[in-house]
């Protein structure tokens, strides 16, 4: 767990592209940090900019209602995105 808080540190700290200008707040990902189930999105809107978790909009809401579906919640998998910073109007 001591490597998982040095990458979200360092994540959090990063300004290393333009996206760092624009951001609110970096969103790093959420969930159980050991779990066996990943999801993976693209990138941050804007709700997941204004709070700093993934999938929390209107995608969030189809996510978590998936997730039932199979008898899952997010404490049971780890959501994030590949681009921890939202981009200028989600592009």
């Amino acid at each position: 767990m001591e490597e998982w808080q040095k990458l979200r540190g360092e994540c959090l700290e990063c300004r290393n592209c333009g996206l760092a200008q624009t951001r609110t707040t970096v969103v790093f990902g959420d969930g159980c940090e050991t779990a066996e189930v990943l999801l993976v999105g693209e990138g941050p809107g804007q709700n997941e900019d204004e709070q700093g978790i993934p999938f929390v909009g209107k995608a969030g809401q189809l996510l978590d209602d998936m997730l039932e579906i199979i008898g899952l919640d997010r404490t049971k998998v780890y959501v994030a995105n590949t681009v921890k910073c939202r981009p200028p109007q989600n592009r």
